[in-house]
């Protein structure tokens, strides 16, 4: 939940740190022996796709812990992928604003989906089936030479698209 930098309390950066780093490894650590098994069975590499965000690379007014932690898992995806290779790849997606229920606030709301879309390079609201066929290329052979690579899918934006409308302190 964003929320202003004096009302960001260190349980909330240590929420979202949890959620999305811990879990995430969590997740690849009970993935690593199934990938290594199936691996040595066909002499495919696997794959982790770690989904991370735009906001954990883009500096924006209220997103303090979820930026942070989300900046967190894109380099958690580049250590892991050093400690995991060659046998397993582990990259990720930075994802931008995408059309999904965490977005349904903006999406049903034509003043706030329009500043969104205008401040965005492509104009517009990504759509999930483009972070699907994100997800499919970096699991196909397709991607088998990268690894430890954040692929961004953000629109083209450099800054959050979305103002929070935080005052200074």
């Amino acid at each position: 939940m964003p929320r202003p930098f004096m009302a960001t309390a260190p349980r909330h950066l240590s929420r979202a740190f949890e959620f999305n780093v811990a879990v995430a490894h969590s997740l690849t650590q009970a993935a690593v022996p199934h990938l290594l098994k199936a691996g040595a069975e066909d002499g495919t590499t696997g794959a982790v796709i770690n989904i991370s965000s735009a906001v954990g690379r883009v500096a924006g007014r209220g997103y303090l812990a979820y930026g942070t932690a989300k900046a967190a898992l894109a380099h958690y995806t580049r250590l892991a992928a050093a400690d995991l290779a060659p046998k397993i790849r582990v990259n990720a997606i930075a994802v931008g604003a995408a059309a999904t229920s965490a977005l349904d606030i903006v999406l049903t709301d034509d003043t706030l989906r329009g500043q969104m879309e205008a401040v965005t390079p492509l104009g517009r609201i990504g759509d999930p089936q483009e972070i699907a066929a994100t997800v499919v290329f970096l699991a196909s052979p397709a991607s088998g030479y990268m690894t430890g690579k954040i692929l961004e899918v953000d629109g083209g934006i450099e800054q959050p698209n979305l103002d929070l409308g935080i005052p200074d302190l």
